[in-house]
């Protein structure tokens, strides 16, 4: 019976050992770790979290980096691995201001280059990914806020460093973006027809044949000129540009829009 009553309280000291360290006292603990870790010491496991996936932990580390060590290669660095874990979290905001800042601090570093393409990236993903991943919604209905932010960001990217390895995907996202902001046009141009609103269609479509050539809006946003004008009563005008759609796309097939 003694041989029973000692082994239970040896047990109860162990759970009672086991309660003593909680998520609170451990939370507490790493954050003092953190505090007495060099640069180096933060940058490498910062590393190793970013190649694990750990992305949350990889910017807690980050982070620690910027604020304590603002200056310096590792700092510089640091930055860039910061801006990568922001876009993996989805963070954009946070990856937005971050480039911002590094632009703003050094307009001519080695890496400005990935950060114009970042901040591209993350304002297309922010409207393009989203809505692609999650809701499915048809993009030409879109705001297209980002999509501008991001054909801009590209823009400045192809045209201060056209030979960045970045540059090639950051043209052919810019002719994606291109035919979106021409299809959201469209689809507006589209919206005026159907409310007999023929002065803003015809617009709009004019718009799209000015400002975005090439795009595959193009036909259509013709054709839509071309029926409008006849509505409003404008057989000249109807009459060019059924010339110029004939002209540029001579197998179009004049289906209702």
């Amino acid at each position: 019976m003694q041989k029973i009553v000692l082994v239970s309280l040896a047990s109860l000291m162990l759970v009672l050992a086991g309660c003593s360290s909680t998520p609170e006292k451990d939370e507490l603990e790493e954050e003092t770790k953190l505090e007495v870790m060099t640069a180096q010491q933060l940058f490498d496991r910062a590393k190793t979290s970013l190649r694990s996936g750990n992305y949350t932990r990889a910017i807690e580390m980050l982070e620690e980096i910027d604020t304590r060590y603002p200056f310096g290669s590792i700092s510089e660095q640091a930055k860039m691995d910061l801006l990568y874990a922001y876009f993996k979290k989805a963070d954009y905001e946070a990856g937005q201001a971050l480039a911002d800042r590094f632009l703003r601090q050094h307009p001519q570093h080695e890496n400005a280059d990935y950060v114009y393409y970042m901040k591209g990236v993350m304002h297309y993903e922010s409207e393009v990914g989203l809505f692609k991943q999650t809701f499915q919604a048809d993009l030409e209905t879109r705001d297209t806020t980002n999509l501008e932010a991001a054909f801009d960001n590209f823009k400045a990217l192809v045209e201060v460093y056209p030979e960045s390895k970045y540059a090639p995907d950051a043209r052919k996202r810019m002719i994606q973006i291109r035919n979106l902001l021409a299809e959201n046009q469209l689809h507006i141009a589209r919206y005026y027809m159907e409310r007999d609103i023929y002065i803003g269609a015809a617009n709009r479509a004019k718009y799209i044949v000015e400002n975005f050539p090439q795009t595959p809006a193009v036909p259509y946003a013709l054709d839509m000129l071309i029926k409008a004008y006849n509505i409003l009563e404008l057989p000249e005008l109807a009459e060019q540009y059924r010339k110029v759609l004939l002209l540029n796309y001579p197998d179009y097939d004049f289906a209702d829009l």
